[in-house]
């Protein structure tokens, strides 16, 4: 399930979004408390689909963009910049579904738990 926000840029799939301090965008990727989804690249359910912006799921199954080491079951969360990790630097973004143990950043499948 996701809705359309209003994003201060295009962001790639798998994207972590928080609540946006700038006034003219609703989302943004900075932040790593308010977090309220990942970017979506074809949900389900789509809510406000005529308006602009990107769709954020907030609740399913969705590639969550994460950086390190990380294993089935493990809690991801927001770790700034879009990107989340299995370090507790932020809210809580989902759990993985998959074990993916590249360093390097990767999309890993999730269920979300924002």
């Amino acid at each position: 399930l996701a809705e359309i926000y209003s994003t201060p840029e295009t962001y790639s799939v798998g994207t972590v979004v928080s609540v946006c301090l700038d006034s003219d965008h609703e989302v943004c990727d900075r932040e790593t408390v308010n977090v309220i989804g990942v970017v979506s690249e074809n949900p389900a359910y789509l809510m406000n689909s005529e308006a602009e912006g990107q769709a954020i799921a907030f609740t399913g199954r969705v590639p969550i963009r994460i950086i390190g080491e990380v294993e089935k079951g493990q809690r991801v969360y927001a770790n700034g910049y879009g990107v989340a990790s299995v370090i507790n630097t932020g809210d809580l973004v989902g759990i993985a579904l998959e074990t993916n143990l590249e360093a390097k950043e990767k999309l890993v499948e999730c269920v979300l738990k924002v």
